[in-house]
């Protein structure tokens, strides 16, 4: 399992780098914008990169692109959970209500994060799971 986590992060990385790489302009040569991310947050080091990749507001210039990886990423979690579902050691750790977003999923995720700061340091798919686990527990 713990292989598989990286081989999902190591995929989104090298997915936010080739982002950053086609995607010019969005970092002022100083590696900041207005919005306060840099390109170093779509690298997505920790949980705090995808917090402010997925907080970036409608007004910013490139919100459509960041919500896009954002979600993307998400749902990268949600097929990495279903992946491990399959095997005969898994416990479901999140139970969503039927019909949950994809939206859903990161809204709960950046309030969460934002009630937890602490958590900014976890690789992203923990604190996502951390996050949902919290909002749709599932019962023992």
């Amino acid at each position: 399992m713990i292989k598989l986590r990286n081989l999902i992060c190591r995929t989104a990385a090298i997915a936010a780098s080739l982002f950053v790489l086609l995607a010019p302009g969005i970092v002022s040569a100083d590696g900041h914008d207005e919005a306060g991310y840099t390109e170093a947050d779509l690298i997505l080091d920790s949980a705090g990169d995808l917090v402010d990749v997925c907080n970036i507001g409608v007004s910013h210039g490139h919100y459509d692109t960041a919500r896009a990886f954002c979600y993307g990423f998400f749902e990268g979690a949600i097929h990495y959970d279903e992946a491990i579902s399959l095997t005969t050691h898994y416990v479901d750790l999140v139970c969503s209500p039927d019909g949950t977003t994809r939206v859903q999923a990161v809204d709960v995720f950046l309030q969460y994060m934002a009630a937890n700061p602490q958590y900014r340091g976890e690789q992203p798919i923990d604190a996502i799971f951390r996050a949902l686990m919290n909002e749709w527990p599932c019962e023992s």
